[in-house]
């Protein structure tokens, strides 16, 4: 039998004996006895399905405010190792010697964790992937080349990505990107039940262009028709908290479906758009969605839009020559006239400066549209 220690993986030389060994069975009497005991508190794991000694290490540290050694007896495999640590033991007892550089590898292969325990040997997931999202932005801002942005943002998220796209300007721009790159991203639009024509016909061109599916995400049934029900066919411009209840059960939920599971999400966001939108970054943790937000088209001007879009022959809804340049759904779009901001079409009845349906949130500014 050998000593190992859990937090570097080295084995100790010798150790002394348990004062106290505790059975899994231990109630609440015999962890406060423990907790006053003067050496070592002993919990042993009878077989390998048995977490009961997790807890009461949880119990001995934070309840009883134990602050001596904890240590690990019996059936034990290197597996635990990092969950052991995390509820509060120093030291495990091990059958071979022989088998601590796999106990010290079982210790460091988990990246990152989802909650928190006692110890935090790892980082937090959520803190990982926020220090990754800041790194990411990094790598977007060494370059503008479109498609070598999806590419790194691609190599840097692990899990599933998404492009959410409402197939204006900006999106098929980096639609174009992201098939020239061949990342694997997955596609889809908000089917509201409201679109223009116009672009569902962008939706087949696209995809026949491109060769890429992009799927037609739509609202629960019952939830329009009980909205329907409430306010109305067109009761969405009798208030904005209608209208913004019309973009919840339209475009936020079915987005927030779609997302669960994603690691990262590209939008088209420009800085140019709005007020509201001039500090958004090229990539950050989205606190709301637990993921990695990307816009990867951010720091674009109108010319350099423009301008790739006509060098790549890009096929764009028909609907911006008419002077419809912020495309939402059709009874809460107009065409923007000369001079005005690009998304003052956008729910053009309304008196609020910051008109936003609640897809985008600026994570730089807790609670703001962006």
């Amino acid at each position: 039998m050998a000593l190992l220690d859990l937090e570097t993986g080295a084995l100790l030389d010798g150790g002394a004996e348990p004062a106290v060994l505790l059975e899994p069975t231990a109630d609440a009497a015999q962890l406060a006895t423990a907790s006053s005991a003067d050496g070592v508190v002993g919990i042993r794991f009878p077989t390998f399905g048995d977490g009961r000694g997790h807890s009461l290490a949880v119990l001995l540290r934070e309840r009883h405010g134990f602050k001596g050694e904890i240590r690990a007896i019996g059936y034990l495999i290197p597996d635990l190792a990092p969950f052991l640590l995390r509820s509060g033991f120093d030291t495990a007892e091990i059958t071979d010697a022989n088998d601590v550089e796999t106990w010290k590898g079982a210790l460091t292969r988990i990246k990152h964790i989802y909650q928190p325990g006692f110890r935090n040997p790892q980082p937090l997931r959520r803190n990982a992937s926020r220090k990754a999202a800041e790194e990411l932005d990094e790598r977007l801002s060494e370059t503008k080349d479109l498609a070598a942005r999806i590419t790194a943002l691609r190599e840097s998220i692990e899990g599933r990505t998404v492009f959410s796209t409402s197939l204006g300007l900006e999106d098929q721009a980096i639609l174009h990107a992201i098939a020239a790159s061949g990342a694997d991203i997955d596609i889809f639009t908000l089917d509201t039940g409201r679109l223009f024509q116009e672009v569902l016909e962008t939706v087949e061109l696209s995809e026949l262009r491109y060769g890429l599916r992009i799927r037609l995400v739509a609202p629960d049934a019952n939830e329009v028709q009980q909205l329907v029900a409430n306010d109305g066919v067109f009761g969405f411009r009798n208030s904005v908290e209608n209208r913004k209840t019309c973009c919840e059960v339209r475009k936020v939920r079915p987005l927030n479906r779609e997302l669960k599971g994603a690691q990262g999400w590209i939008a088209g966001i420009r800085r140019e758009h709005s007020d509201e939108r001039a500090s958004v970054p090229l990539a950050a943790w989205d606190e709301a969605h637990g993921l990695i937000k990307i816009n990867p088209v951010a720091d674009w001007s109108t010319q350099e839009l423009t301008a790739y879009i006509t060098a790549n022959n890009i096929p764009v809804n028909p609907l911006h020559a008419r002077g419809f340049i912020s495309i939402g759904c059709a009874p809460c779009t107009r065409a923007v006239q000369p001079g005005e901001n690009p998304r003052a079409g956008r729910w053009w009845w309304e008196n609020e400066e910051k008109k936003e349906c609640g897809l985008h949130l600026n994570p730089l500014r807790e609670g703001k549209a962006a």
